[in-house]
């Protein structure tokens, strides 16, 4: 260990009230108690043996993350690249001697080496490092709702202390004046420098760029036995090798979507049995850290087409570990723990999806805007809806919580039945505060009063046996997080549904559900709904073939027959019962009580890589990009500039079929609005700008990705009906355009046209463009 590198041991998912002085000793206590047990361990005893075969395994990961890491594209240049090469040269350089490894190779044995030893060299290590000798930091992030309003009174402080500052700098004892002023020699500088940055003319964009968005991988599309189709892209550098199947989710019916929401985590989560034993998910991890590079399942899908799909995923540093990967694969696949017997386990998974559902919309606003906004494009797709949005999976996941629930048996059953059935009438009785009061109570919290027109239903929750209690009490919980999602005007009919919803998924017996689910699973695992994708060297792809005809062997025969799905507009639907209205919103806010800014995510249609032979859509992509990109008369750095957002611009993709303008973190949403609108009136014809518009079509590209990546992507588009033929057909079309006299006339024609498609206020209304999507999300101060 580095003198100074501190080591951290952090939790997460920690209930507020549990962050107090007191729980924070008493857990920083268990953990130095921990170390302390390990460094007592005695010589050669069954505890240290346990406890240095599962460090054996941490070392084995490792090694093999190295070998994988320098094997793979650094990423150098590309957005959110980390600084893992620096930090790891620097390490290297802590190293002794002139030759050094680069995977670590020698301090990695001598770590080995240490564990297969009979004495306890952690009783040294422990005391050397101070581990269990000195006080720890110990830190927890507190939520403060006062912090929102605090902040705010602070912002409108700088304010007004800046614009003190201004009067004095003009001589004015007028606020206004004084910003008006300001607002002069700001803009007088703006034009300035967009002078001295005018677009040079004589750029020019490559003479032959690339045509496809992979133009030097080498794949093959093959057939498997049961017509399975197979993308392998070769990459003869590659000492590892990765394996995925995907499997059609469209065969589902609507009625057992809210199954597939937390499948992935389960298929991997929760241990397997092989060979009619059981291996525990603790058990089972320990294997694949010693065995496997990875194991993954997850989602993919393709909002434009409506593909979705269910995706397993294993890998390995060589051939003998990519084949142990697609034993794994099958394993999960075919056969998840998911017996009555390991129910304690199957719950925690559930609870840990669920809350990381519910955690989204704390993140980075990046990480999650995106995912509301497409999720109301295709509302009209519920498994789309049931796989891609985190919204709607977090209420189905929630459903799943309460089928796994244990009801018990006779006066305990009834009494939680009787309860949720009676509890459904406290919404009509009480505001939002009076409720949540009702739920403190319920969860045991001193300080909780009730009123008195809820008083019966926390005298009926006192009454409870002590098993109906505690289930009462998680139903309390859960009122508690999706209050949050529950508007006033239909404060009542919302708590009615999610207690007779609770009440009913309760009644089920877990068993049952379990069986529902695994149905699910087996109808999924047909060779006419999979395809199939490999990454890796030819002899590492020959090698894997036999463990590929097991996996698929593990599949039913046949083909899937497409579910019907109702295809109503399910949010529209719900706002208009909502409002009592007749026509479908055309603007729409998310609220999101977390954030300052606002973010808007505006869409509408555009052109596909199927287009390649349709003009008008191809000049108007190509207009569309004139202010996209990065440079510096585009709308990204102009807005950042000014202070208007963070994350900005104008974009879309063929891949999508949309165009859309996106901008985040913005002080006030109608101000950056009219900022990009006038930016865009004001903008005057540059010739110089077509080569540069040519150039950001020509943006998106896969070849400098990791190699997984590479291929994995290939075979999706493959599946989505767009082979790189396609897309070279379309980029050859847009360089034939380069050569129409006049192009950047016809361009700034069209530009404004296009952009108001995507920016209300620029020309032609939002309500009259054919699924165009608007679509902000803020605080309450942002939608109003």
């Amino acid at each position: 260990m580095i003198a100074g590198n501190p080591v951290y041991v952090t939790l997460t998912d920690v209930a507020p009230a549990n962050m107090t002085n007191e729980k924070i000793a008493d857990i920083r206590r268990k953990i130095m108690d921990e170390m302390k047990r390990v460094a007592s361990f005695a010589d050669g005893s069954p505890e240290l043996k346990e406890f240095n075969e599962r460090m054996k395994s941490r070392v084995i990961q490792t090694r093999r993350g190295l070998a994988k890491f320098i094997n793979s594209p650094p990423g150098f240049g590309f957005r959110n690249t980390g600084s893992e090469w620096m930090t790891h040269l620097i390490d290297l350089n802590r190293t002794p001697g002139f030759r050094k490894s680069v995977t670590l190779r020698p301090e990695l044995a001598s770590v080995e080496q240490l564990l297969s030893s009979d004495k306890n060299v952690w009783r040294d290590l422990v005391a050397e490092w101070h581990l269990a000798d000195s006080l720890p930091y110990a830190v927890a992030a507190v939520p403060r709702p006062q912090a929102i309003a605090q902040g705010e009174q602070d912002f409108n402080a700088r304010a007004h202390a800046e614009a003190e500052v201004l009067e004095k700098k003009y001589g004015v004892t007028d606020e206004q004046e004084a910003l008006r002023r300001y607002k002069a020699e700001y803009d007088a500088t703006t034009a300035e420098l967009e002078r001295l940055a005018q677009q040079s003319a004589n750029m020019k964009f490559l003479e032959h760029p690339p045509l496809t968005l992979d133009d030097r991988l080498d794949y093959k599309v093959t057939k498997l036995a049961g017509g399975v189709p197979l993308v392998a892209s070769d990459f003869e550098n590659m000492t590892s090798a990765t394996t995925g199947l995907a499997l059609r989710l469209d065969g589902v019916p609507q009625e057992q979507l809210f199954y597939l929401s937390a499948m992935p985590t389960l298929l991997t989560q929760v241990g397997v049995v092989r060979d009619g034993k059981a291996i525990p998910f603790e058990q089972m991890s320990e294997m694949l850290r010693k065995e496997i590079l990875s194991l993954n399942s997850y989602f993919s899908t393709n909002f434009r087409t409506g593909r979705a799909e269910l995706v397993v995923r294993g890998a390995g540093n060589d051939a003998a570990e990519s084949e142990r990967s697609l034993e794994w694969m099958k394993l999960v696949l075919t056969s998840p723990d998911w017996r009555a017997e390991n129910l304690a386990r199957i719950r925690d998974v559930v609870d840990q999806t669920l809350s990381g559902l519910r955690n989204r919309m704390q993140g980075p606003e990046e990480s999650w805007v995106n995912d509301p906004a497409d999720a109301y494009w295709r509302q009209d797709n519920p498994l789309l809806l049931s796989t891609s949005s985190f919204l709607t999976r977090s209420h189905n996941v929630h459903r799943l919580r309460w089928l796994l629930k244990d009801a018990g048996e006779g006066a305990q059953r009834d009494s939680i039945a009787n309860f949720l059935s009676n509890l459904a009438g406290a919404g009509a009785k009480g505001s939002r505060a009076e409720l949540k009061s009702l739920l403190a109570a319920m969860q045991g919290k001193r300080d909780a009063q009730v009123p008195a027109g809820l008083k019966s239903y926390a005298d009926d929750f006192a009454g409870l046996p002590d098993g109906a209690k505690q289930l009462a009490t998680e139903a309390a919980k859960d009122f508690d997080q999706l209050l949050a999602d529950i508007p006033d005007a239909t404060l009542a009919k919302d708590w009615e549904y999610l207690s007779l919803e609770m009440r009913r998924d309760l009644l089920v017996p877990p068993a049952q559900a379990l069986t529902e689910l695994d149905a699910v699973r087996k109808s999924l695992l047909k060779t006419g709904g999979a395809r199939m994708f490999m990454i890796g060297s030819v002899a590492n792809q020959q090698r894997l073939a036999p463990g590929v005809a097991a996996l698929l062997a593990g599949l039913e025969s046949g083909g899937v027959a497409p579910a019907k799905y109702a295809g109503v507009r399910l949010v529209e639907s719900r706002v208009r019962e909502r409002a009592g209205a007749g026509e479908s919103p055309v603007f729409v806010g998310l609220l999101n009580p977390n954030s300052q800014g606002g973010v808007f995510l505006n869409s509408a249609p555009s052109v596909t890589y199927a287009d390649a032979d349709n003009r008008d859509m191809l000049l108007d992509y190509l207009a569309s990009r004139l202010y996209g990109g990065a440079g510096a008369h585009a709308i990204f750095i102009k807005t950042w500039g000014a202070g208007l957002a963070y994350s900005n611009g104008l974009g879309g993709s063929p891949g999508t079929g949309r165009i859309n303008y996106y901008a985040e973190r913005t002080p006030e949403l109608p101000q950056t609005l009219r900022f990009v609108i006038d930016e865009l009136k004001k903008a005057k014809p540059d010739p110089g700008l077509v080569e540069y518009a040519i150039a950001v079509a020509f943006s998106q590209f896969r070849s400098a990705s990791p190699y997984e990546t590479r291929g994995e992507a290939q075979a999706a588009d493959i599946a989505d009906g767009t082979p790189p033929e396609a897309v070279r057909k379309f980029r050859r079309a847009l360089l034939d355009l380069r050569r129409m006299p006049n192009l950047s006339d016809e361009l700034f024609k069209r530009m404004n046209l296009v952009y108001a498609r995507i920016l209300p206020g620029l020309g032609s209304k939002a309500s009259e463009v054919r699924g165009g999507v608007y679509y902000v999300i803020g605080p309450e101060k942002q939608l109003t």
